[in-house]
């Protein structure tokens, strides 16, 4: 081991003991080659890899929207730690946790797509306001890192502040968010490939919203990321 990495080495772990360095999911400490969560938490996080649940994956728009691929990092399910990872990103500033697994997500992307944009799916002023930072632009700011292509922000519009949808029916869901996306200027889609980014998948409703009006616009094509999704 050359010196400079000996340094480096000793410099991380006096820093470790200064500033403990805790997995976010079961508060072990993190090994020097470990990053915000534990090797043991993450060989339990369910990495969304065969074959079968892509596929499901892929189905879950057909015959609502037009997409061109779609693609996600972990299953949501009842009962997993993925429904942890993300409350900790939405309710408790982990941020950097959100970047880092927005890089990890970025590494399952097509790299062949040769997205335009990367458009996170934005929140309401006022949630923004309230939160602080709208998590699914953090997760993008980590797909960056990896493809290297422009974020845009203020591209969609979310024009109406809807009630929380983890209590309500699938039709209810689609019934809150169908009116509540706008684009201002339509013309910056025009002919694009759109990369959109949310932390979550489920029903679908708000995403379906979103990528119903990019269908409107000549030329635009959507692909879709998400951290977690139900397949």
């Amino acid at each position: 081991m050359g010196l400079g990495n000996q340094i480096k080495l000793i410099s991380n772990a006096t820093l470790d003991v200064i500033y403990p360095n805790n997995c976010n999911l079961c508060k072990t400490n993190l090994l020097l080659h470990e990053k915000f969560i534990c090797q043991s938490c993450t060989a339990e996080l369910p990495l969304l890899k065969m074959a079968s649940d892509q596929q499901k994956l892929n189905q879950l728009f057909w015959g609502r929207v037009q997409i061109e691929d779609i693609r996600a990092l972990m299953i949501y399910q009842k009962g997993n730690k993925v429904k942890d990872v993300l409350q900790q990103l939405k309710y408790q500033n982990k941020t950097k946790l959100a970047q880092h697994l927005g890089k990890l997500l970025g590494q399952t992307l097509n790299n062949e797509s040769n997205y335009q944009a990367i458009i996170p799916v934005p929140l309401h002023p006022k949630k923004l306001k309230l939160r602080g930072f709208n998590q699914s632009k953090i997760i993008a700011d980590g797909i960056k890192e990896v493809i290297d292509v422009p974020i845009q922000n203020n591209w969609i519009k979310r024009t109406h502040h809807n009630p929380s949808q983890t209590k309500v029916s699938k039709y209810e869901r689609w019934n809150n968010v169908r009116s509540i996306f706008e684009v201002p200027k339509p013309e910056k889609f025009k002919n694009k490939h759109i990369l959109l980014i949310d932390d979550v998948l489920t029903t679908g409703a708000t995403l379906e919203a979103c990528i119903a009006l990019l269908n409107k616009i000549e030329g635009c094509k959507v692909s879709v990321a998400t951290l977690a999704a139900r397949v």
